[in-house]
């Protein structure tokens, strides 16, 4: 499977997650590739950055998910094969999210 195959299976399987637990949210077109709406999955308050990669590159993606969050609060959710789904945000933000 080439990567972005991988990737948009891997933003499906997240969407389809994330709907299970009552979440109206949809795949981002063209994978956050739009200016005005970054990101790969939209209907949060977040700007959610999808990875299913062998390589875990932290820095590098939590780097493009606050780019492309232009001041708007990121989740980066993130897994490798055959391994369970992670979610990677600031402390800070999680401190934030705490306190609704």
């Amino acid at each position: 499977m080439n990567s972005r195959a991988k990737g948009s299976a891997a933003e499906r399987e997240v969407v389809a997650i994330l709907q299970e637990h009552g979440y109206d949210v949809h795949r981002t077109p063209l994978s956050g590739a739009l200016e005005w709406m970054p990101g790969d999955i939209t209907g949060m308050p977040y700007c959610i950055e999808v990875k299913r990669c062998e390589q875990v590159r932290l820095s590098d993606w939590i780097k493009q998910a606050k780019e492309q969050a232009n001041g708007k609060p990121w989740l980066l959710i993130h897994r490798r094969s055959r391994q369970e789904w992670l979610v990677t945000m600031s402390l800070e933000q999680w401190l934030r999210e705490g306190e609704r």
